[in-house]
């Protein structure tokens, strides 16, 4: 069960010194190396992706056709957004100006602000898991642990009650909601730099999610509206909440070793070459939050490493199927919803 995790299993000196054996061995290895030709090969394939089921979702009529190009479309548009989140841990070209230029434009054609995702992602990655500190620990009337569902009131307390039943429906409205969070960031640390981005969000957004009901029919228009939204928040939701949802959450102020936090509230997803498109590489977590600069490709080369150091140090490697982790995250709701 979920819990607030304040109990070091690895002194943090101890981890810090077998976190940097670790990543000396896997940088002789050359698994740090940049992969140029798969990511060259990879963002071909999606800008073909993208631009492809765009122009069929603008032409076809039929409303099948379109449910069916809007999922297709919905799809690339968070391979986009995949690609936009390696270019933001420099994990696609060795400088970091190439990696914000790669950001800028992928986040700029699905509408999304590369700057803000970035500031808040990077805080997720510096308190992984840390309650009142991991932005991605909160969210709205879902809670993970006893002691958020304890800190609920009012109409959020109501309805988190029945929160194991809204999590697929809340997470679906995801679409939605980063870009939300991206305007009022700009909005609240408003700098000259962002003009440009607050207007391309807007522009983008307009074009998106506006300009189809002046162009297309009510029916296609209003099809692709709740199509494109509910495919891409739930295809987010199951990319990234399966992550950590329902892993261990680090009491305030608590401090652990890198290497410990990383692997204690990380959760991989297993599967196939399949799993791995779909999944962005993200389904090896824990490799990931230890190595986020390590190009996607060689993520699962990284596992047999880390589960060695795992193995030396008792460190539980959580590692499940696509399913399974579902039910975990349900049920943890569920056991959450009646603590009180």
């Amino acid at each position: 069960m979920t819990h607030i995790q304040t109990t070091n299993t690895v002194p943090v000196q101890d981890g810090q010194k077998k976190y940097a054996e670790l990543r000396a061995a896997v940088q002789k290895a050359g698994l740090l190396n940049r992969s140029y030709t798969y990511y060259a090969v990879l963002i071909s394939i999606i800008v073909i992706g993208f631009f492809a089921s765009g122009y069929f979702v603008v032409t076809k009529e039929n409303i099948g056709w379109v449910i069916f190009w809007g999922v297709i479309f919905s799809f690339f548009s968070v391979q986009l957004a995949g690609l936009m989140h390696d270019a933001g841990h420099r994990s696609i070209c060795k400088t970091t100006r190439m990696n914000d230029l790669i950001g800028f434009i992928t986040a700029g054609m699905v509408a999304m602000g590369y700057s803000s995702w970035k500031v808040k992602h990077n805080m997720h990655h510096a308190h992984t898991n840390e309650d009142d500190e991991d932005p991605d620990v909160e969210m709205p009337i879902l809670s993970f642990t006893k002691e958020q569902h304890a800190r609920r009131r009012g109409l959020q307390k109501f309805l988190s009650r029945y929160q194991a039943f809204l999590y697929y429906p809340i997470g679906s409205l995801l679409n939605i909601s980063v870009r939300v969070t991206s305007m009022k960031y700009f909005i609240k640390e408003f700098k000259a730099r962002y003009i440009w981005e607050m207007a391309w969000l807007v522009i983008g957004v307009t074009i998106m999610f506006v300009v189809p009901f002046f162009i297309f029919s009510i029916a296609k228009a209003t099809t692709l509206f709740l199509v494109i939204n509910f495919t891409v928040g739930f295809y987010l939701l199951n990319v990234f909440a399966p992550n950590h949802k329902g892993m261990p959450v680090i009491a305030k102020g608590k401090k652990f070793s890198f290497l410990e936090q990383q692997v204690m509230t990380s959760r991989n997803i297993m599967g196939n070459m399949i799993t791995d498109f779909v999944y962005m590489g993200l389904n090896y977590q824990i490799e990931h939050h230890l190595f986020p600069d390590c190009p996607r490709n060689k993520l699962k080369r990284l596992s047999p490493y880390i589960k060695k150091v795992c193995n030396e140090l008792n460190l539980e490697y959580t590692e499940v199927g696509v399913i399974e982790t579902n039910k975990i995250i349900v049920s943890e709701l569920h056991q959450i919803a009646r603590s009180g």
